[in-house]
């Protein structure tokens, strides 16, 4: 599964000198769910990550567009 990752200048730091993102990975399914994500939480960067374990996460509405993975990620690609 393609999922949108949203993070800070100062973990995407980390992300790069770590070569990875330590789970539970938080992402969201849908690009634009993600970048109104960013926008309420003022993260200003937004990853495209590839996932294969996923589950939802029940809190987040609507349902079904946020999910986490126990994975660990070490590839991404910046969209913003």
């Amino acid at each position: 599964m393609i999922g949108f990752h949203c993070t800070t200048e100062k973990k995407l730091d980390r992300y790069c000198k770590t070569g990875a993102i330590l789970p539970p990975v938080r992402f969201w399914k849908y690009q634009k769910s993600a970048e109104n994500w960013c926008k309420r939480t003022s993260r200003n960067i937004l990853l495209k990550i590839e996932i294969t374990e996923t589950h939802p996460l029940p809190d987040h509405k609507p349902i079904g567009h946020a999910y986490w993975s126990p994975e660990i990620v070490r590839e991404w690609e910046i969209l913003g």
